[in-house]
């Protein structure tokens, strides 16, 4: 078999194994699917989907990975569409898009993070490309919020950080139980957060 045709083989593997995964996941939830009900819903062997994926958070990576792209994909469209609105605006629309994907993909989020290791680049989220991503875009919008005050009373960098870290899906839902809050509710107190005035 040549080089390329084992290339397109695990290329359609990897598909089909994320497809699947996808199914069943929508079907039964994230934590009650196992990987041999996936290799077997697939129509594919248990080495074959283990050579590929260690556990099922290394497979939950690949498709919050795939995920990430699409969103930020979405966050650049709309960055464009709105290029003329105020920063402040422009912050807090980022941050309802991380509300809405926290709210969409909070199990495989949640496996994925129980099953990686920090120390592991791939599973370090704080070297993820949608970590940097909405940092960079995000800090952009700090510092344009600062504009021309020549003693600002944050740095964006880390004020984008800070934002970032405070929409984990284990601190988000935190506060969500523990004050009730709807996902309306909890946008429309980061949206106010954004509209700050910097001194």
């Amino acid at each position: 078999m040549s080089v390329r045709r084992e290339r397109r083989d695990a290329l359609e593997n990897r598909q089909l194994i994320l497809q699947t995964a996808h199914e069943l996941f929508n079907e039964y939830g994230v934590q009650p699917v196992s990987m041999h009900q996936i290799a077997k819903t697939a129509g594919i062997g248990q080495a074959t989907l283990y050579r590929k994926y260690a556990h099922k958070g290394d497979l939950c990576l690949d498709m919050l990975h795939d995920y990430g792209i699409k969103l930020m994909n979405e966050i650049n469209d709309y960055l464009v569409r709105n290029r003329d609105n105020p920063a402040s605006e422009r912050l807090s629309g980022i941050v309802g898009f991380w509300i809405d994907a926290i709210e969409d993909k909070a199990e495989l989020l949640i496996e994925s993070e129980s099953k990686m290791k920090c120390e592991n680049d791939r599973g370090n989220f704080f070297q993820s490309p949608m970590y940097r991503f909405s940092k960079e875009k995000m800090s952009e919008l700090l510092a344009e919020i600062v504009g021309d005050n020549q003693q600002p009373s944050f740095d964006p960098d880390i004020a984008a950080h800070a934002i970032i870290c405070s929409l984990s899906p284990g601190g988000y839902f935190h506060i969500k139980q523990e004050k009730g809050y709807t996902t309306e509710q909890i946008k429309e107190h980061y949206s106010r957060m954004c509209k700050f005035s910097p001194q």
